[in-house]
């Protein structure tokens, strides 16, 4: 059955003050001259729904809250939204005592724990399981979810969808989405029908999306697969044949490396003892010449050379004469016994200096020949034993490296072929599954085949209410069955005047509630409101006829509809206009008026 969603009040502060307006009326019409308020209005209703609202100059300037209060499905709740601060929290308040119970987000928030005031609306209305079923994630495919503004562009005809052509659909829906939310609300197609329907156009997708893409890899391809893999295979296994030959010819070279470990201590012991020996030798020459100069100077006459410097002070002493046998520096005498001491402790000195360097000079040249020989070992040895194994090893590694990178260049050329392969293998499953839910839909759509009258029920209401308008030149306006949209004989609503457009646009939201106060069959909220259907349809004596009709036909529908059921079910209509055309006493009586004048604007 239709759902309940009824504006009862709407509480307006400003810096001016607050103003209260009572809506608790079935039909409420707003008028006034331009910019008093009447636009404003009907936005101060969208915006604690937690929907986007452009607001003009002066409101933006003025407004600090707004608060709106609801009966939804016999419940009420208040919700109050500020304008100038923490716009993005709606309150929902207890339109009892004014308490906060609740505060929600105005749109889905990230790593928010409060409920969405959207959600909240389509919990109250009973639709959350219609509109996000639990078995369905992506509902619009691409993980796109229906939302409560979705639904609420069914009950909002403002001033630019009032004239609009597919802009009717409001721009919080697609055409896709415009087109499920009709479906749905109209009982046209059920929750798992609409998440068959978004599979499938999930599925088509990514099956036109795996052919391209197979078609554009399969024009790059040279060669066979089959060939590219007989190589590989053969690659690989020179690869791992080389690889293990390699891996043995390391081993023996291991073997044969720690085989000759001795001699190569010996050498390293040997080279050690020749280095002493020759640092040795070294020392024993350099005391050999110092033995050598110490006797030449113990043999030298003293007195025979005049002394230049003295070796103190570095004065000079040139021209001294030292007479011989005195020594050059003090002239004393010297003693002739002490010189042949000093001469022969020189020569004995001379003689052991001699004999260690013989001697070191014979122990270096022995360790040299045993060095030589123990290298002339090991590089016979090296040669016999490890240099083949050396050698093979180094041809071995060249091969495994050639094999290596054969079988490199093979995968990569064989990348595309297996991309191939595995995208031909996802693109046969998604065409099954894709032929599994098609199957799915038809059985669905067989269950569902006796909804179909309801959508004939609406298109025979909608020419009833199109025929009561005698709208001018007959454009033949009629529910297009593919966009659930209103058309005309020659297609777009773009092809008639304005006139003509806003009065099928409204006969066309007239019909919605008309088939839920008739039937009950359901699940749109019965509220419509229409923004500015008068300014649209314009000020000609002709577009004034027009009018008139379109309220009159509008009221005694409404007002046949309501009294032809047996029960009486809830609904409102709001309409937000300048002013209001001549109508009936008894048409005027079933409205309740709210008048915005330039004295008394909406904003105070």
């Amino acid at each position: 059955m239709s759902r309940d969603l009824f504006v009862k009040q709407v509480v307006i502060n400003s810096t001016g003050g607050v103003r209260t307006l009572d809506f608790a009326h079935p039909v409420v019409c707003i008028y006034g001259p331009i910019d008093t308020g009447k636009t404003t209005l009907v936005d101060c209703i969208r915006y604690p729904l937690g929907l986007p609202v452009d607001w003009r100059q002066v409101p933006s300037e003025r407004l600090t809250s707004v608060t709106v209060h609801l009966r939804i499905e016999g419940m009420d709740i208040a919700l109050r939204r500020s304008t100038v601060a923490d716009t993005g929290t709606v309150e929902l308040i207890s339109p009892y005592d004014g308490k906060v119970e609740e505060l929600l987000d105005a749109t889905a928030q990230p790593d928010s724990g409060r409920r969405v005031v959207g959600e909240v609306l389509l919990d109250l209305l009973g639709l959350s399981e219609l509109f996000a079923p639990p078995t369905a994630i992506a509902l619009l495919g691409n993980g796109a979810r229906l939302t409560f503004a979705q639904l609420y562009a069914l009950n909002h005809l403002s001033q630019d969808m009032v004239d609009g052509t597919e802009a009717v659909r409001g721009q919080a829906n697609t055409a896709q989405s415009y087109k499920t939310v009709v479906e749905l609300v109209l009982g046209l197609i059920d929750a798992e029908m609409r998440v068959l329907a978004a599979r499938r156009d999930d599925l088509s997708q990514t099956v036109s999306q795996f052919k391209r893409r197979t078609e554009t890899i399969s024009e790059f391809l040279t060669g066979s697969a089959a060939e590219l893999e007989e190589e590989l295979t053969r690659s690989r296994s020179e690869e791992r044949e080389t690889l293990t030959a390699l891996e043995e010819l390391k081993g023996r070279m291991r073997a044969a490396t720690t085989f000759a470990d001795p001699l190569r201590q010996r050498v390293a012991a040997l080279e050690g003892t020749h280095s002493r020996a020759r640092e040795e030798e070294k020392a024993a020459q350099a005391a050999l010449s110092l033995a050598q100069r110490a006797v030449q100077r113990a043999q030298q006459q003293p007195g025979t050379d005049p002394v230049l410097r003295c070796p103190s002070c570095s004065q000079p002493l040139a021209g001294r004469i030292v007479p011989e046998g005195a020594c050059g520096l003090c002239l004393c005498d010297l003693d002739p016994g002490a010189w042949d001491e000093a001469v022969q402790a020189a020569e004995a000195a001379l003689g052991a200096a001699q004999q260690r360097a013989v001697e070191a000079s014979k122990e270096s040249g022995e360790t040299g020949e045993a060095l030589a020989q123990a290298r002339a070992e090991l590089e016979e040895r090296t040669r016999l034993e490890t240099g083949p194994l050396a050698g093979q090893i180094e041809q071995l590694s060249a091969a495994h490296a050639g094999a290596r990178t054969r079988t490199g260049m093979l995968e990569r050329q064989l990348d595309p072929h297996r991309r191939l392969l595995e995208l031909q293998r996802a693109l046969r499953a998604a065409e099954e599954e894709l032929r599994g839910v098609r199957e799915d839909i038809r059985t669905r759509k067989n269950l569902l085949s006796g909804r179909q009258t309801t959508l004939a029920e609406i298109e025979e209401q909608f020419a009833h209410i199109i025929g009561g308008l005698s709208l001018p030149g007959e454009p033949g306006a009629r529910i297009d069955h593919h966009s659930l949209l209103p058309k005309v004989r020659a297609g777009k609503l773009t092809k008639v005047g304005h006139g003509v457009r806003t009065a099928i646009n409204v006969a066309y939201r007239m019909t919605f509630l008309s088939h839920a106060l008739v039937t009950g069959a359901t699940d749109l909220p019965s509220l419509l409101i229409i923004d500015s259907p008068r300014k649209n349809v314009g000020y000609g004596t002709e577009d004034q006829q027009l009018i008139a009709r379109l309220y009159t036909h509008f009221l005694d529908h409404i007002t046949g509809a309501r009294n032809g059921t047996p029960h009486t079910r809830p609904h409102q209509v709001i309409i937000v206009d300048n002013d209001l055309p001549s109508l009936p006493a008894q048409l005027r009586r079933q409205m309740h008026t709210i008048e915005l004048t330039r004295d008394n604007p909406l904003v105070p």
